[in-house]
Parts: C-alpha cells; sequence; structure tokens
C-alpha cells in the first residue's frame, strides 16, 4: 500500500503539470506505465493531428431538356387546354364568366410556347409550324372571346 503521506514526495510540480516520480526500487510496469503509455499515444496522437484543405468539389449533373422536347411538351399541354375550353363552351350549363380564366390560361401558354420556338433549329421545322400554329388557333380563340363573339 502507498503512504499517503508521501504522495507529495511523489509528485513535482513543473510547468503547471503534476508529474510522478519513479521510486529507485520501483519496476516500470503497472498501472503508471499503463497511464503514461495511454497519455503519451493520446498527446502524440494529437500532436500529429493535420488539417487539410478542401479538395474540388464537383458540381452535379443537369438533365438539361432540349429546346425540341419543351416545344413538344407546351405545345401538347396548349392543345389540352384548348380541348377543355372547346368542352366548356359546347357545355351549356357553363356560364362564359367561369371559361375568362381559363382563357387568360390559355393566351399566357401561348405567349410563352412562342418565344420558346425561337430557339428551334432548322432540323425542327415541322415542329415549329405546329407550335405556331397552336398558338395562331389559341390566340384567335382569346381574341374571339375578347371581342364577344360567343355572346348571344
Amino acid at each position: 500500500m502507498v503512504d499517503i503521506n508521501k504522495i507529495n514526495e511523489l509528485t513535482q510540480i513543473m510547468g503547471g503539470q503534476a508529474q510522478s516520480k519513479p521510486k529507485a526500487g520501483e519496476g516500470t510496469g503497472g498501472f503508471d506505465a499503463l497511464l503514461n503509455n495511454a497519455l503519451d499515444q493520446t498527446q502524440a496522437a494529437e500532436g500529429d493531428t493535420q488539417v487539410s484543405g478542401l479538395g474540388e468539389i464537383a458540381a452535379p449533373s443537369f438533365d438539361l431538356e432540349d429546346p425540341s422536347s419543351i416545344v413538344t411538351g407546351k405545345t401538347d399541354e396548349l392543345l389540352g387546354l384548348l380541348d377543355s375550353y372547346v368542352s366548356q363552351l359546347e357545355d351549356p350549363n357553363v356560364s362564359l364568366k367561369n371559361i375568362a380564366p381559363m382563357l387568360d390560361k390559355i393566351n399566357a401558354n401561348a405567349g410563352s410556347l412562342l418565344e420558346d420556338t425561337r430557339f428551334l433549329g432548322e432540323a425542327d421545322s415541322g415542329l415549329k409550324d405546329i407550335a405556331t400554329q397552336t398558338v395562331v388557333a389559341a390566340r384567335t380563340e382569346y381574341e374571339k372571346f375578347q371581342r364577344g363573339d360567343y355572346l348571344s
């Protein structure tokens, strides 16, 4: 057993740290050796810490749509809206006042489609013709409705 009164003889304060002095006849084994070994490994690991800068971060790849697929989708959507508009015009239970918001949407979509047809190349001339004809039909219906052609 260690005598409590001899603890002060074992510790020496150096630079704010307490270090123990091994006694002359004591071996280097035991708990003290294991603790010092663990402390040395911890201090070595803390001293070896290196911080490296961030490497290059690759941007995610984007799946960009080509102009022809955009125009095809918008043309299809506009044709669907025109079809729904015709169905509502033929229905006597639907008032013209209820149809007006749909026609505003048709007009807006026609404008957007017309803008997108500018980006089509010569290879897509057939698609450009179809899209342009769809825009003309939509704008014609919009003008007819605004002019009052469907009032009875």
